[in-house]
């Protein structure tokens, strides 16, 4: 038997499995999650951080590494593990879990961490202190 909007009407044997998808949905409603937005996030984050992070950054952290440019290895890996901060911050952000928030403040250590080796090589460079 069919409803008036086309749907299939279900009976009384398939009641009970009726109710369960009510509750599923109810309980999906009041949780405030969209897995279509929270896939495109983090494939967006995923996808921008790949391209202008993997593809051209590291070539030129190996690059300057081999050069010997101490300056542009630590300002190449500031920007990578600072980007790799925000990715992984946007995922905990979104999805909520504790791995992603671990992984986000590990990248903020790593990345403060180099800022201040930065600093202090050009502070040596500069005579700024000895």
């Amino acid at each position: 038997m069919r409803d008036e909007l086309g749907g299939i009407e279900m009976n009384n044997a398939t009641e009970g499995n009726g109710s369960r998808k009510e509750e599923i949905l109810a309980k999906s409603r009041q949780s405030n999650k969209d897995e279509g937005i929270e896939h495109a996030v983090t494939q967006g984050a995923k996808n921008g951080n790949h391209w202008g992070i993997e593809v051209i950054g590291f070539p030129l952290l190996l690059l300057s590494i081999i050069a010997g440019q101490v300056l542009a290895t630590y300002a190449l890996s500031s920007v990578i593990l600072a980007s790799w901060f925000g990715e992984f911050l946007a995922k905990y952000r979104i999805l909520n879990q504790k791995r992603y928030l671990i992984a986000a403040i590990w990248f903020a250590v790593l990345g403060i961490a180099t800022v201040i080796l930065f600093v202090r090589y050009v502070g040596t460079l500069q005579g700024w202190w000895g």
